[in-house]
């Protein structure tokens, strides 16, 4: 992760282009691994994208909570899924 975020830094200081980082399950990320991204997210180096099947506010630190957006992705119906592959 260190390695992801100096090149990020990098990235953004040579080029002025911000990374977009996903990070799936970052539920699984202890608490001194989520607050790793803070000063990233802060600085706007990353725009980070968390992914987790768990509630974020018992998961994810508070402090990087309340930096980010939460979306809650519902699952598809069959009439939705009959809908898109009708689509083509």
């Amino acid at each position: 992760m260190r390695e992801i975020l100096r090149e990020a830094e990098e990235r953004l200081t040579l080029n002025g282009r911000r990374t977009i980082l996903f990070c799936d399950e970052i539920h699984r990320f202890n608490r001194a691994q989520q607050d790793a991204f803070l000063p990233h997210v802060e600085k706007g180096t990353i725009a980070l994208i968390g992914a987790t099947t768990e509630n974020p506010s018992f998961e994810i630190t508070g402090a990087l909570l309340s930096r980010c957006r939460v979306f809650v992705l519902e699952p598809l119906s069959e009439e939705d899924l009959s809908a898109l592959v009708r689509r083509r």
